[in-house]
């Protein structure tokens, strides 16, 4: 019996097509009820036996058909069409769902908020300027030969202070700790420094990077003017570059992209807008209520997980492993 009802899954994979068929049924319900009425009022004059009822009659009915069946005919080509007008856009051309000066001002009123809120105790004295020479640039931590020997690719972490790039670190190698070694591509990550917007430092970071093979840049807000030079320098390095929104479990998500937005807006035009992501590295803890077996309910403390499997997916694509092997990262 089930077998009777096998050509509704068609519909259920196609909803398309079953608005197409709904489309077609009730026009043709319309055309029946339609031809139904105008017998029904024919049959009343057809006793006058005059012909100009009769042609009048006719030509009703032929205009009624015709209407049907082009409203008909319009409407279910136009379902057909516009799927496909609509993926032939170029992304370029769509147009942002909010302009760029609500963004930038939205933007800037989050970052002020998170400023105050989560970074008030840990407020810094302006360091005086630097009149020291360049120092030499700080070589990149070196692994040991045997561990050298299989890592395919190094990403050098970076980024602001207390942004999270230690914790964002740890949970990378944690979500990835189950790829056996042996069975995978190993990507070498190690913390190249904060950025704090002095040029000689700007100078021994780009030395830095520049042994690597990607750069992850982590910020915890919008961009701003010192972390743009130091973006900009970095991008002019030739290194792929990713700019990682982390904690992004303490925004809303209407605050997370409006971050986002704002982000990519100030990237320069070549800086491909995927490049720049959102990840929560390591949760808050949030309160839970929690119930027993009794029906007591107390609250407890929990930290919900990590959730970096964007930027994972994102270094694969880019970095794409051998056939048949995972990624695993290691920190130096």
């Amino acid at each position: 019996m089930l077998r009777w009802f096998a050509p509704l899954l068609v519909f259920a994979a196609r909803p398309e097509l079953l608005a197409r068929v709904l489309t077609l049924a009730v026009a043709a319900g319309v055309l029946a009820f339609g031809v139904w009425l105008l017998s029904h009022v024919a049959l009343t004059f057809d006793a006058l036996k005059n012909p100009y009822i009769e042609a009048t009659y006719g030509v009703v009915l032929a205009c009624f058909f015709i209407g049907v069946g082009t409203v008909t005919w319009l409407r279910v080509r136009r379902m057909g069409a516009l799927p496909r007008s609509h993926s032939l856009l170029p992304a370029a051309e769509l147009s942002p769902p909010l302009p760029a000066d609500v963004v930038g001002r939205r933007a800037d009123s989050i970052a002020r908020k998170w400023s105050r809120g989560s970074r008030g105790a840990s407020v810094r004295v302006a360091a005086p300027p630097i009149t020291a020479p360049l120092p030499a640039p700080i070589p990149a931590p070196e692994l040991a030969p045997r561990d050298a020997a299989d890592v395919r690719w190094t990403f050098a972490v970076t980024g602001p202070p207390f942004s999270g790039k230690t914790g964002l670190i740890a949970t990378l190698r944690q979500a990835t700790a189950a790829n056996a070694r042996d069975q995978a591509d190993v990507a070498r990550l190690f913390d190249a420094g904060t950025v704090e917007g002095d040029a000689n430092q700007i100078a021994s970071l780009a030395v830095i990077v520049g042994a690597a093979d990607g750069i992850l840049f982590v910020v915890d807000q919008d961009l701003r003017a010192p972390e743009l030079e130091v973006i900009g320098r970095l991008i002019g390095t030739g290194k792929p570059l990713y700019v990682v929104l982390n904690k992004a479990d303490q925004l809303t998500a209407a605050d997370r992209d409006t971050v986002l937005l704002s982000i990519r807006a100030k990237m320069p035009k070549q800086f491909a807008p995927a490049h720049v992501i959102s990840v929560a590295g390591s949760p808050s803890p949030v309160e839970r209520e929690i119930e027993d077996a009794r029906g007591t309910v107390r609250v407890e403390l929990r930290r919900p997980a990590s959730d970096v499997q964007a930027l994972i997916n994102l270094v694969r694509r880019e970095f794409p492993t051998a056939p048949g092997r995972a990624l695993k990262f290691v920190a130096a």
